[in-house]
């Protein structure tokens, strides 16, 4: 969700190295990122009742039922942005804000999505531990301890998102997306060369790899990852 989803879909193709695609859906122009044979983001144009919410990234998750975890979502204090909603006969979504007002989606459709763009979702609360109970109530998702201050949501045996203390004084919680790129330190560069801003410089952590967290020409925070070799 942004203030200008021209400048920010022109922003990270540049960044990312992917094509964009437009298409026009219910009388407005929906961006989405292409890379290989799959899209991978999608950029909304903000509306007068959402203009004066800060651009930013949102996930989505996938889900059996849309309507169904919509429902869930509000019994467990959520409140319902936009949808459910139907793109053609190819999917079913929702757009929620949890009960701490972190944006996020629920999906159906297929779910074979292409790798390679996104590395990892990571949510910033003001109350991690109702966070917690929140998605964990919502979509069955535990969480564990991986560092200081830092949990690990986990589907299963899998890791499928971070949770942590937000510590930046904002009035919302916010889910925080990372890139994967080849170097952190040239793409960081290259952001700010295309008119990034920066919140953390790129640094390294053992076992995690090399990240640094920028904000966009419109605003919106986002992080580049790459991993730990060996």
């Amino acid at each position: 969700m942004t203030d200008d989803a021209t400048v920010a879909a022109r922003f990270y193709s540049e960044l990312l190295g992917a094509g964009i695609e437009t298409a026009s859906m219910d009388g407005f122009e929906y961006r989405t990122l292409k890379a290989g044979e799959g899209s991978h983001a999608g950029f909304v144009q903000k509306d007068e009742a959402t203009a004066q919410v800060p651009s930013h990234w949102y996930p989505y998750v996938h889900v059996d039922d849309v309507d169904a975890s919509v429902a869930t979502a509000r019994e467990l204090g959520a409140q319902l942005v936009h949808g459910p909603a139907d793109v053609g006969d190819m999917l079913r979504f929702a757009v929620l804000g949890d009960p701490q007002h972190a944006t996020f989606g629920v999906i159906t459709g297929d779910d074979d999505r292409p790798g390679g763009v996104f590395a990892w979702d990571e949510l910033h609360a003001s109350e991690p531990d109702a966070a917690a109970s929140f998605y964990g109530g919502l979509f069955g998702w535990t969480t564990a301890p991986f560092v200081e201050q830092y949990r690990v949501f986990n589907l299963a045996e899998s890791g499928v998102g971070g949770l942590m203390q937000e510590r930046g004084g904002s009035q919302a919680a916010y889910w925080l997306a990372y890139f994967a790129v080849e170097d952190t330190d040239a793409a960081a560069a290259r952001a700010m060369e295309l008119g990034a801003g920066v919140i953390v410089p790129p640094e390294s952590m053992e076992d995690v790899g090399r990240y640094a967290v920028l904000t966009d020409p419109t605003g919106a925070a986002f992080g580049l990852h790459h991993p730990s070799t060996g």
